[in-house]
């Protein structure tokens, strides 16, 4: 899960003025959409936004079209993942864009340890931990996962209540 962190993070973390623009509500909501990509298209129609063409492979699991909203609401779960992140040294903050607000960057290690995850390329894809090599699933997984990711890049620049309120509307018609 620190992996899928970090490619949120890593993928939508900074604005196209390269602010820095993800905050904990924001990654809590990015998380949810990611691991639950059914609800991509629809929050997309409600923000205004293009219909971002999904593999139904995704879409259509069990999970995707449950209503768990545990990772919305758990903030538990999300806070150990971001300091695992940090313990890792993976992770940056910055605090000058909007001094009320933390947001969440990763450290050049970080990008790193990102880049090597979706290098397809790379015969020997390592952390900086010095991992072994990641099996073809697990790179199959993060092939995916950036795809669901990339789906979210219009969303970048909407407000945490926006996002909710959209979440919201969606969850109302389930």
């Amino acid at each position: 899960n620190y992996s899928l962190l970090a490619l949120i993070i890593y993928k939508l973390g900074v604005s196209s003025k390269k602010n820095a623009i993800l905050d904990f509500e924001k990654i809590q909501v990015f998380i949810y959409l990611t691991k639950n990509p059914s609800k991509i298209n629809e929050v997309l129609r409600l923000a205004g936004k293009k219909f971002a063409p999904l593999n139904s492979q995704y879409t259509y699991t069990i999970e995707s079209l449950s209503t768990n909203v545990d990772i919305l609401f758990n903030r538990s779960k999300l806070k150990i993942l971001i300091r695992e992140l940090a313990a890792r040294g993976m992770l940056a903050c910055d605090n000058q864009t909007d001094p009320s607000s933390i947001k969440y960057l990763l450290s050049p290690a970080g990008s790193f340890f990102v880049e090597s995850l979706i290098d397809s390329t790379s015969d020997e894809a390592v952390s900086p931990s010095q991992q072994p090599s990641i099996s073809p699933d697990s790179q199959n997984y993060f092939s995916a996962a950036l795809e669901v990711i990339d789906s979210l890049l219009t969303l970048q620049a909407q407000t945490t209540t926006k996002l909710y309120s959209y979440l919201n509307e969606v969850f109302k018609r389930n």
